[in-house]
């Protein structure tokens, strides 16, 4: 596998964007290399925004992923050479854009209408699919979804963070529900046992 950044830069004046195309690996090795086109970009005096497109790469490190950020993050905080005041902000794009697909795959693209609350179709009383499941086994489909986060050509992006973020959730009610079982056992303990008259 090639594991160069292989990244392409174009200028979109119309639009006011630069759209940086990764079509390489971004790893540890290749991030600092990304991160020095975007501070070329910038010290160029480039105040368009930066979108830095993933979703053709050949493959995606977490690591690299989570430096990337922090470097992107430390650029947009000021660290950068240039006055940031300016400037607009950079993001990461995951998914191709409607515009980069071909038509036939636009016109079969519909957009739908998301409105409601969300919180309220989460189960919290414990009863949900992934309830049957051991800790352990909820560990193991956790570290095996994040593994499949890295590579863009795996199953829909969505799907795969919909169920790394359910089974997050599911940990969570664990470990608070396991808390709480221990707080309440502490305060029985606590209190002093009543004389017996």
């Amino acid at each position: 596998m090639d594991r160069n950044l292989h990244a392409l830069v174009k200028l979109d004046v119309a639009a006011d964007v630069v759209r940086i195309e990764v079509r390489g690996s971004l790893n540890q090795e290749s991030r600092p290399a990304l991160v020095h086109v975007i501070r070329r970009i910038r010290r160029m005096g480039i105040t368009a925004h930066i979108r830095v497109d993933l979703s053709q790469a050949a493959f995606v490190e977490s690591p690299a992923l989570v430096g990337l950020r922090n470097d992107l993050n430390a650029i947009g905080g000021g660290a950068s050479d240039g006055d940031t005041s300016t400037v607009s902000g950079v993001s990461l794009e995951f998914m191709p854009r409607r515009e980069s697909l071909s038509p036939e795959a636009g016109s079969a693209l519909q957009t739908i209408e998301i409105s409601g609350e969300f919180a309220a179709s989460i189960d919290p009383s414990g009863c949900g699919p992934l309830a049957q499941y051991s800790d352990d086994e909820l560990l193991a489909a956790s570290d095996s979804i994040f593994g499949l986060l890295d590579d863009p050509a795996a199953i829909a992006g969505t799907e795969l963070l919909a169920q790394y973020d359910a089974i997050g959730m599911e940990i969570s009610r664990r470990e608070s529900a396991e808390a709480g079982r221990k707080h309440s056992a502490d305060g029985l303990s606590a209190r002093p046992a009543e004389p017996v008259i």
